[in-house]
């Protein structure tokens, strides 16, 4: 009996093994890893070692890795798109993709986003969340502020969800000067053009607006892609519904969109990132009504996981929903972000 005990304690922990396989990463100074690869992007891999917890890794510092037991999704810095599985190379900084027709050798620093194919849902998940105070005694004056996003990447689908806001307290008042909710869908026709779904939240009381929804369609194309650098382009055209601060509303007002972004990263110390966004509208229904919405983000990680960040921001409004209200609104944001 204590025979047949040990064989089918061994026989489950075999089948445990073979249903857990693992991938393997190959560091230039001789030392290798055991885990899990969960992505690539950017430049970076993270990893969930065995045993311990998830590390993130520049690829630069790898001499070649494996990944043989699942498919992956696997993007290049030149836009061409792979779908299979990973063995290690002989040269030093690259990896051989196996997909179903062959298997090609490739510099794995050239990898721009990496994720396993199937059953990887909430390993599609990247965002950062960030929040700041500030707060003056002498004024009895305070100023919160928030900024969130939380991306989606799936083999042709990108879905991003961002929210940010600046809140006024003091002694007696609660109020609600800024906020921003966004909603971006991305189908992609091939590896940089794509078609664009947009929904969006705004309130402003600097230019005279208690809130504006939008909605919006149009086409876009990710122009620049490497291992430092992500940029996109979009147009189109939204529908808004505006209240100003009077309580009085628009009806439905057409304009022409577009809008780049244009993100720099560095991941050798002092690790950075840098963001530039500008969004320009043209009004259909108001004659000669400009709009600009910007935003400039930098972003320096203080420890793993956490950045301290620094955002400028602008909104101009040629023609703002109330006439007693300023066309132009800006300002700075310091906070401390966290990155999941």
């Amino acid at each position: 009996m204590r025979y047949v005990l040990l064989l089918l304690l061994t026989l489950a922990a075999l089948q445990i093994t073979a249903q857990s396989p693992r991938d393997t990463i190959y560091f230039k100074n001789g030392t290798m890893v055991i885990g899990k690869i969960k992505k690539i992007k950017l430049g970076v891999i993270t990893f969930d070692p065995d045993d311990a917890n998830d590390i993130t890794v520049q690829l630069k510092k790898l001499r070649t890795m494996a990944a043989r037991y699942r498919p992956y999704r696997i993007e290049s810095t030149s836009h061409i798109v792979y779908f299979g599985k990973i063995t290690a190379s002989d040269r030093n900084g690259y990896a051989n993709f196996m997909s179903e027709i062959d298997t090609t050798t490739h510099f794995i620093e050239n990898i721009s986003v990496l994720y396993p194919a199937r059953n990887s849902f909430f390993q599609r998940f990247s965002g950062s969340a960030t929040a700041g105070l500030d707060f003056t005694r002498s004024s009895g004056l305070g100023r919160i502020n928030y900024d969130g996003k939380i991306n989606y990447n799936a083999k042709k689908v990108e879905l991003t969800l961002s929210a940010s806001g600046i809140y006024t307290l003091t002694d007696s008042t609660f109020s609600r000067d800024r906020e921003d909710v966004n909603i971006k869908y991305n189908y992609y026709f091939n590896t940089t053009w794509f078609g664009t779904l947009l929904l969006k939240y705004q309130r402003n009381l600097e230019l005279g607006l208690t809130r504006r929804f939008q909605e919006g369609i149009g086409g876009g194309n990710k122009f620049l892609t490497n291992k430092n650098i992500y940029a996109w382009t979009r147009i189109g055209m939204v529908a808004n519904q505006e209240k100003n601060t009077e309580n009085t509303n628009t009806g439905t007002l057409f304009e022409i969109f577009g809008q780049l972004e244009f993100n720099f990263f560095k991941f050798t110390k002092p690790e950075i990132s840098f963001s530039v966004v500008e969004a320009f509208y043209y009004s259909l229904s108001q004659k000669d009504r400009v709009r600009n919405d910007a935003s400039t983000t930098f972003s320096y990680k203080i420890i793993k996981d956490l950045n301290l960040t620094l955002s400028f921001y602008s909104n101009f409004d040629s023609e703002p929903p109330s006439e007693e209200s300023r066309k132009f609104d800006f300002g700075t944001v310091l906070g401390i972000s966290y990155i999941f």
